[in-house]
């Protein structure tokens, strides 16, 4: 179901919709969906400073806000009110600016102590907005298989070395104890849960350049981030995420320990897939 249009939200909370009521095993309803801003491969992410080559010969394109600050606002106070969780969609820092300002509005007029708000690719946040999202309980969602796909894009056009070298700030979100999960963006992406992994561990571009070391996190806990944390963050922690008794058993068998060879995770078989402790693939 789309519920795109502003008036369709509204329509929503008026009528009350359940739109959980129907969850089951293998399909659940989630948080509803924001867009902020567009891509930055695509030069409509919305930025504070202009992109690092200028777009169509603009020194001053900075992207621009699908959904502008006052209507973000009046979005997010209105499902944060009603009790619901919200991923909002924000690549540029300046749509990230506009996402806290907003959940920070929300949260002096209607506090919730719980509401796990998820922004989804936060790419391009900024170290003081992780620190804002941390205080308001906003968790992120990163995108790090960009370092792979565009990561000598970014560095050389869309961002430049500074703002390339700290998109998808995984290891500053863990030393601040900031909760988050890491994602592929399917379709933008191909399905490739391991690449997902050796890219956050890695950081490689396709050209075989790392884009930025400082932001490289373990095998272990990029697992955790697709696993664990993710299972978190959408209030699933109690039926899936990790291998305990009471719990779905979703869970693969690879060819070899990724922790062991952090380098060629990517190349990693799986073996075996196990849903609901049923074999439902086997190599």
């Amino acid at each position: 179901m789309n519920f795109s249009s502003y008036g369709r939200a509204e329509k929503i909370i008026e009528d009350k919709l359940d739109i959980t009521g129907h969850n089951a095993d293998f399909f659940q309803t989630g948080a509803v969906k924001i867009i902020g801003d567009g891509s930055i491969q695509g030069s409509t992410a919305y930025l504070t400073k202009p992109y690092h080559v200028p777009f169509k010969g603009d020194k001053n394109h900075r992207g621009y806000p699908v959904t502008e600050r006052k209507m973000m606002v009046e979005l997010v106070k209105k499902f944060h009110r009603a009790g619901r969780q919200i991923a909002i969609h924000g690549n540029g820092d300046a749509t990230i600016d506009d996402i806290i300002h907003a959940v920070n509005e929300a949260q002096k007029e209607y506090p919730r102590k719980d509401h796990r708000h998820i922004l989804v690719h936060c790419q391009t946040a900024r170290y003081d907005q992780l620190d804002e999202m941390k205080r308001l309980g906003i968790t992120p969602s990163f995108f790090p298989a960009h370092a792979y796909y565009w990561g000598d894009r970014h560095h050389n056009i869309f961002l430049g070395p500074e703002r390339a070298c700290r998109q998808n700030p995984a290891r500053t979100a863990l030393d601040k104890g900031i909760p988050f999960s890491i994602h592929l963006d399917t379709p933008v992406t191909p399905i490739n849960p391991l690449l997902l992994v050796w890219s956050a561990v890695n950081r490689l571009s396709t050209g075989g350049n790392i884009i930025g070391k400082d932001e490289r996190i373990s095998a272990l806990q990029a697992l955790r981030a697709t696993t664990i944390d993710a299972a978190w963050q959408i209030f699933q922690e109690d039926n899936r995420g990790s291998v305990e008794v009471g719990k779905y058993a979703d869970l693969v068998v690879l060819s070899d320990n990724p922790i062991d060879s952090p380098e060629t995770i990517k190349d990693i078989n799986v073996l075996e897939t196990i849903v609901g402790g049923k074999t439902v693939y086997l190599r």
